[in-house]
């Protein structure tokens, strides 16, 4: 209470002028913090609506993009498997070649039919290889034909050489069964061979 009394002495103690002086002191120091404060605040409304506008704008687009992915038809890898199935082996070396890996053997497995289409399946062990030669390899084996993919995949740390890989792959291509009445030229699901 007693600060209170000194400020109600001072106040008394100062003329009327410098009363008014100081009301409008305080009434000018409300006044620029409230200007002050709603600069601010519009400031940030002013960020935030750039903000909006801009997810506007990415949403609208994504709508774009999502509606022409919709329309566009992708290639049906079922549309070029024929009744011969293509040959792996010789697809095996040629990615090897290209991926300048060397594939030491290939040891097709007996194929199976599941529906309406053969599976025919290869297992590849390859040593000694890069993580460059593993990517370019399983990119060969992947890109050429739409209808050829690698099934199963497992690398290990050569024994040797802590920098080098093993691999060892199953690749599986696909025919369909033959119809009674089709032949052996009655489609080819080489896709890129």
């Amino acid at each position: 209470m007693a600060a209170l009394d000194k400020l109600r002495d001072r106040w008394e103690a100062i003329t009327p002028r410098e009363r008014r002086m100081v009301v409008l002191l305080g009434v000018s120091f409300v006044l620029v913090m409230i200007i002050y404060v709603s600069l601010e605040i519009r400031e940030g409304l002013v960020a935030l609506e750039a903000k909006n506008a801009r997810s506007r704008k990415a949403l609208t687009m994504l709508t774009a993009y999502k509606a022409q992915a919709r329309t566009a038809q992708p290639d049906d890898p079922a549309k070029q498997i024929g009744t011969q199935p293509l040959k792996l082996e010789s697809y095996i070396y040629r990615a090897g070649e290209k991926a300048k890996v060397t594939v030491p053997a290939v040891n097709a497995r007996s194929p199976s039919t599941k529906g309406s289409f053969v599976a025919h399946a290869a297992s590849v062990e390859v040593r000694e290889v890069t993580l460059t030669q593993v990517k370019d390899f399983l990119e060969a084996l992947e890109s050429e034909s739409k209808v050829v993919m690698v099934s199963a995949l497992q690398l290990r740390r050569n024994f040797r050489d802590k920098e080098k890989l093993d691999l060892t792959i199953d690749v599986v291509t696909w025919s369909r069964v033959a119809a009674a009445g089709e032949g052996a030229g009655s489609g080819n699901g080489t896709g890129g061979s």
